[in-house]
């Protein structure tokens, strides 16, 4: 007999002869012990979006697991797919599986994006596009990015100027001037995301992207946060 039945069979009969005996047992401790909702987050950026999603995973009851790989938007949705799949194999031995998986990419040079939505809406992933790069999200905090703001430098330039970002290359957060900010930069998000551009970003066609220039998928992190609030 293995010895984990041996050991199942041994508690059992000790927890009915002393019925004071506190219960044991893989099931009674995880319904005890309090679990946060998990959220795997796989994206391109190696310090900014990483130290982001840490930040927000320290507070309420969302947690995030932040992988990041220097790949294109395709490369990044094939990990995600291939982790999601090994974090579902966990989930057969009693371990919670992820409550959704993000793969969260800027547009920058790239030209794979429609690629990248097929394998993720395959898999049962979200995409988190930012066009032209995940600083429009950290500008919303502080006001709505302009709209004559569509390329990656001058976006990262005026995030700098703002100060929500700093430090060596302007590639950290600074967190005093976002924290408690998400409601606000959902607003302002809502700005830029018009309609007309929606349309192209559903589209992902390759050498279009600045037909929905400033753009973040990132508003989707303020309703997460604010249902499991």
């Amino acid at each position: 007999m293995p010895c984990s039945r041996k050991l199942s069979m041994k508690r059992t009969q000790m927890a009915k002869k002393n019925p004071k005996a506190p219960a044991h047992g893989r099931n009674v401790r995880r319904s005890a012990r309090h679990r946060h909702c998990r959220y795997l987050i796989v994206c391109g950026g190696e310090v900014t979006e990483r130290e982001y999603f840490q930040r927000i995973g320290q507070h309420g009851e969302v947690r995030f697991n932040v992988i990041s790989k220097t790949l294109d938007p395709e490369g990044l949705a094939k990990h995600a797919a291939k982790l999601k799949q090994e974090d579902l194999r966990n989930a057969e031995n009693g371990i919670d599986p992820y409550a959704g998986v993000w793969v969260v990419v800027d547009v920058d040079e790239y030209k794979n994006h429609a690629q990248a939505q097929r394998i993720c809406r395959d898999n049962g992933m979200e995409l988190i596009v930012s066009n032209p790069c995940f600083e429009v999200w950290l500008i919303d905090h502080v006001r709505a990015c302009p709209d004559s703001y569509t390329q990656t430098s001058s976006v990262e330039r005026y995030a700098a100027d703002l100060g929500v970002t700093t430090g060596h290359r302007n590639k950290y957060v600074d967190f005093q001037k976002i924290d408690g900010r998400m409601a606000e930069a959902a607003v302002n998000a809502g700005r830029h995301n018009t309609d007309a551009r929606a349309k192209g970003r559903r589209r992902l066609i390759p050498g279009q992207e600045q037909t929905y220039a400033p753009w973040t998928d990132m508003v989707l992190i303020e309703q997460l946060i604010s249902r499991s609030s």
